[in-house]
């Protein structure tokens, strides 16, 4: 009987976070919804221009880091946690890195130590062969060759920072008290957990793409929708956690609203 009750408190606490949080829940599905629906309803010409280079989604993936950038950082103003500065400074890395630093937009040329090393021969550290999801024989990485990659990297901190780090902060005491106690921030697994339905989304869409047979730029874009939609996310998780600053100083922990 115990232990049905418990089954029945952990399930109305997620449903209550989710109620909580529902308005962010709705715009992030529709956003990904909005986003993966253009293989559907847009030409080959029009889906090679939104996911090319300095197009549609390369921007709104900049511009998405950028504010997360802003709201971790004007977060750390009201709080001075250390995390908050770290979260704020990777995100404008990110931001620069997509847009390879401004090169493009202000036309300045490549040093020719970083040129020789950088699949695209631009200054971004994303494109260095190091970096990238296949080694210099062109084959792609396995095992713990991946954690030089950084798109690998980047997914492993989504799914770590948006669903495993909140769900634990709510099952495991020693992890809630370890993460009060270094002061981490905890997003809510209620919108952490679109980092993952993106992903599933997007395996389900590459498959679909992959049967049209298109070029290489068709092929691409789906992987700039994604990179949109995990930032966009990312955004408004800062935008969650610096709204309800002074609500939930780190984040939602489930046990507030249940």
């Amino acid at each position: 009987m115990n232990s049905q009750l418990n089954y029945r408190n952990v399930i109305g606490s997620y449903i209550k976070e989710i109620n909580y949080t529902k308005y962010y829940v709705i715009l992030v599905l529709f956003i990904i919804v909005v986003s993966y629906s253009i293989y559907f309803f847009f030409d080959v010409e029009q889906i090679h221009s939104l996911g090319d280079e300095d197009k549609f989604f390369e921007w709104a993936t900049a511009f998405s880091l950028l504010a997360a950038a802003v709201m971790f950082f004007l977060y750390f103003l009201k709080l001075r946690n250390f995390f908050l500065i770290l979260l704020s400074i990777v995100m404008f890395i990110g931001f620069g890195e997509e847009i390879s630093w401004g090169q493009r937009v202000f036309n300045f040329s490549t040093p020719e130590s970083i040129r020789v090393i950088n699949e695209q021969k631009e200054i971004s550290l994303h494109n260095i062969r190091l970096f990238q999801r296949s080694d210099h024989a062109g084959n792609f990485k396995t095992g713990l060759a991946r954690l030089t990659e950084i798109n690998f990297l980047f997914k492993i901190f989504t799914i770590l920072f948006g669903i495993a780090l909140p769900i634990m902060v709510f099952h495991l005491k020693f992890i809630s008290r370890v993460a009060r106690s270094i002061k981490i921030p905890v997003p809510p697994v209620s919108i952490g957990i679109f980092f993952f339905i993106s992903w599933i989304t997007f395996h389900t869409m590459e498959s679909f793409v992959l049967l049209k047979d298109m070029d290489i730029q068709y092929y691409d874009t789906i992987y700039e929708v994604m990179e949109f939609v995990s930032t966009f996310i990312l955004f408004i998780i800062s935008h969650y956690l610096y709204k309800n600053r002074f609500i939930h100083p780190l984040g939602l922990d489930i046990k507030q609203v249940a």
